[in-house]
């Protein structure tokens, strides 16, 4: 049972992390870099909510799975996985669906400078939300770092 955990510890901390490095580092610069940014603002707003979810399900299976493991669990490793979590469940329940909305009111027939005033606020939120998503990523490769050291190949 014992290896069954920490298999499912390891394959739910490194989907949660690559799918950060993923996104981040290859999926998004691509889309923004291929489509008009409207249109790749439509994509990214379609795999935000998938993205969200997976970090969820993960970071859910990365803490049972330490909490499973007992006392043998270092509090740092506790402590990270739950700033990852709520760094995810702050974004993506937060931040993402405030977000949608400021873009489908820009969308809508708004004068020149209500919508000024919303790309601010727009930028503002998407600045703190890869802030989160920094924050979610430097806590995990910690996290991995910490794990490797204990492993033996």
């Amino acid at each position: 049972m014992n290896i069954f955990i920490s298999f499912a510890y390891l394959l739910s901390l490194v989907c949660w992390v690559g799918s950060i490095v993923f996104f981040s580092f290859f999926a998004a610069p691509a889309i923004f870099k291929n489509l008009d940014r409207a249109d790749a603002g439509k994509v990214v707003g379609v795999i935000f909510p998938r993205y969200y979810v997976l970090g969820y399900i993960c970071g859910t299976l990365v803490l049972l799975t330490l909490v499973m493991q007992g006392f043998e669990v270092s509090r740092l490793k506790l402590g990270l996985v739950l700033v990852m979590l709520v760094c995810t469940l702050f974004a993506g329940l937060g931040i993402g669906p405030n977000a949608r909305k400021i873009k489908e009111r820009m969308q809508g027939s708004v004068s020149r400078e209500e919508k000024d005033s919303l790309e601010r606020k727009f930028k503002k939120i998407h600045r703190l939300s890869v802030q989160l998503n920094g924050a979610t990523l430097l806590a995990g490769l910690v996290l991995l770092w910490i794990t490797a050291e204990g492993l033996t190949l």
